[in-house]
């Protein structure tokens, strides 16, 4: 009897060590990746947490207009969803969109500063106080920018805030 007692009692001990290993592994494979890209918008704690259904802690919009030659670029639906083959959602970047209306969310766990050009880097196009997508200031063209109807020479540096209403324009000179 004692001899049963004992292995139940080993067996009990290691099952409970079989238990927390593969805890302990499951809780480390989901620890966000620490090493991120170029800046810490890209692949943030914000995609994480968004998948496990946490909330975030920091969420505001704001407004952003992109005029090429006097035509308005639409802003594509769902910048900043990252799927798999199937279409279903792997992760959500903090910065990001809904619509193609222009509206730009800003969703953080953290009050973090957001800047323009983390957008656009999360969107795969370029944006610098020389070109705005595909599209190069030269002789013949320029590119102007406002925030909330001032003239501003900030850019891809410009830090986002809620209600900001951000006109990107492309045109030839004058």
């Amino acid at each position: 009897m004692k001899i049963k007692q004992n292995q139940d009692l080993l067996k009990g001990i290691f099952l409970s060590m079989v238990s927390v290993m593969i805890l302990t592994s499951v809780y480390y494979l989901n620890i966000p990746d620490e090493t991120i890209e170029d800046n810490e918008y890209l692949k943030s704690e914000i995609c994480y947490y968004t998948l496990q259904g946490i909330k975030s802690d920091y969420h505001y919009h704001f407004q952003l207009n992109i005029t090429i030659n006097g035509e308005r670029i639409e802003i594509p639906t769902n910048v900043g969803f990252e799927k798999d083959e199937n279409g279903e959602t792997l992760f959500l970047h903090p910065i990001h969109t809904y619509d193609n209306s222009g509206r730009v969310h800003v969703e953080t766990t953290k009050n973090t500063t957001a800047k323009l050009g983390f957008f656009f880097d999360i969107w795969g196009e370029e944006f610098n106080n020389g070109k705005v997508l595909n599209h190069s200031a030269d002789d013949s063209h320029m590119l102007e920018m406002t925030v909330n109807g001032q003239n501003v020479d900030t850019f891809e540096e410009t830090t986002l805030e809620p209600l900001l209403d951000i006109e990107i324009v492309y045109r030839e000179t004058d």
